[in-house]
């Protein structure tokens, strides 16, 4: 082969290699551009839609404190148990010249007088979709004034299907909260004006009658409470007590006379011949929380002494725990009766025994109604 035909086919080999470059780098973006782009078909595709046909569907209702609610559509059996509301030709009373709703007599509830509304085709003048059936129930305001103050109900409503033979019942995980600005609640899209009105539907039955209904269940604001705190101030930190006649003393304890610090009623108890392991050897010296409900728990921060009556070096031990089952805090081997009777230490003088008690902190806890 000629020098001339050998560099003509090595020019053809070069181009077919450029081309399959090119291909290949085509085929790569074309590659990269499609997995983007199905990528972001997938986030779209995936994100929630407000016009969902499950069981528990969020839906926004115009009349429900202007935030998104969580509605269940639930079918049940069980028919409503505090009002119905049978409206024979619906399709009649639904087209009729100004007719806007239809509002029920007032019916009874938890203490209250309600009426259940029906807008055959959405109450537009709240913000409701048009051509959809609205229902609401509101409180009686005359109750409202009566007694000035803000219920709280359970609401379901209810709408009865020929076909399934069973109500789709309309419910929201909470109570809503009735008051005299605001007496009403309900939902404005319970359902498409087109979909109750058509016969292959199972809205319908003995002709045009359709059934609504409403359970009202109102639920009681709590009127018991209690307030548990730490004692903020104390004016009184101190409670002294003095016990002549020691070595005269017979009975297995003493207790001084109730005093009051810090709202809570206490006492000083003293076991001169020693309690549990302190027993024949240590006087025992407790503080006691007096008038203790049986459901009390208390907290208690103090000093416990006995005084030296010589000097400043007085005997001296402090708790810091919450109180047991008989309310008190204290120690059974407070102080052994060798220190005791030891003159040097003045603990015990002209056969006196002085006591006292500093309070640090502790809880009260306040019932109402007491």
């Amino acid at each position: 082969m000629s020098e001339k035909g050998l560099i003509k086919k090595e020019d053809h080999m070069f181009q077919e290699e450029k081309r399959k470059t090119n291909y290949g780098a085509i085929g790569l973006a074309c590659f990269i551009s499609c997995f983007f782009a199905f990528q972001f078909m997938k986030i779209v595709t995936t994100q929630p839609s407000t016009t969902t046909t499950s069981s528990i569907a969020v839906i926004d209702s115009p009349m429900s404190s202007h935030k998104l609610s969580d509605r269940r559509e639930i079918w049940r059996v069980i028919p409503p148990s505090t009002y119905c509301l049978k409206i024979e030709s619906f399709i009649k009373f639904a087209t009729s010249p100004n007719a806007e709703k239809y509002e029920s007599r007032p019916f009874e509830s938890g203490g209250y007088n309600w009426t259940l509304i029906v807008y055959p085709k959405g109450n537009i003048k709240e913000g409701a979709p048009l051509n959809y059936v609205s229902m609401y129930v509101q409180i009686d305001n005359s109750t409202l004034l009566n007694s000035p103050k803000e219920v709280y109900a359970e609401v379901k409503f209810f709408i009865y299907n020929r076909k399934e033979d069973k109500y789709l019942t309309y419910q929201e995980t909470d109570a809503k909260r009735f008051f005299l600005f605001k007496p009403y609640w309900g939902y404005g899209n319970v359902r498409a004006y087109a979909d109750v009105a058509n016969p292959n539907a199972g809205w319908l039955f003995d002709g045009e009658n359709v059934l609504f209904g409403v359970d009202v269940f109102v639920t009681e604001v709590f009127n018991k409470w209690e307030v548990f705190s730490f004692t903020k101030s104390l004016h009184d930190r101190l409670y002294k007590w003095t016990l002549p006649n020691f070595s005269s003393l017979e009975k297995q304890y003493y207790v001084s006379d109730k005093f009051v610090i810090g709202g809570r009623s206490w006492a000083l108890k003293v076991y001169p011949s020693g309690d549990g392991e302190g027993q024949g050897n240590s006087l025992s010296l407790y503080v006691v929380a007096v008038d203790v409900k049986p459901y009390d728990k208390i907290y208690l921060k103090a000093k416990l002494r006995i005084i030296n009556q010589r000097d400043s070096k007085h005997m001296e031990k402090k708790v810091e725990s919450w109180s047991d089952q008989a309310n008190s805090w204290g120690f059974q081997k407070f102080v052994p009766f060798a220190d005791l009777k030891d003159t040097s230490k003045g603990l015990l003088v002209n056969d006196t025994l002085k006591m006292e008690i500093e309070f640090e902190d502790f809880s009260n806890t306040k019932y109402f109604p007491s």
